[in-house]
């Protein structure tokens, strides 16, 4: 039930503005969250999610 995103599986996850990684350390803390999901439940959704 853990380790891969699908449906049906349970994930704990965060979507963020911009690649974490591939940002400028400067910017990192400029990003903002557009989501999180914990447990498979979406706990924060500014609109960066849909469901197809």
């Amino acid at each position: 039930m853990k380790g891969t995103l699908a449906r049906g599986m349970l994930a704990d996850f965060a979507v963020l503005s911009d690649d974490l990684l591939g940002v400028a350390p400067e910017r990192i803390g400029r990003l903002t969250v557009g989501a999180t999901v914990v447990g498979g439940r979406i706990a924060h959704d500014v609109g960066a999610l849909t469901v197809s």
